[in-house]
């Protein structure tokens, strides 16, 4: 697991959310259009980066990696 990977499951935890509603979000993505089967049939990775581009939680989602390498070198909790 990477230092990013780890931060952003520490920002889901921050905010209240668990990998069960990272999980329901990702299925409810899945089955938003019940008639796409391209959709349903579509790999979670790729899911999991359609959610976590357009959707996030609520339109809430961590920083993008290129923004928090910048903010981790100024932040000691980060190095």
């Amino acid at each position: 697991m990477t230092a990013y990977q780890k931060y952003q499951l520490q920002w889901m935890i921050d905010h209240g959310y668990s990998l069960q509603d990272l999980m329901r979000e990702l299925t409810d993505l899945q089955f938003s259009d019940p008639e796409d089967s391209d959709k349903i049939s579509t790999p979670i990775s790729d899911l999991f980066d359609e959610w976590e581009a357009d959707i996030g939680f609520g339109s809430e989602i961590w920083v993008c990696e290129a923004e928090w390498r910048d903010y981790k070198g100024s932040h000691e909790e980060y190095v």
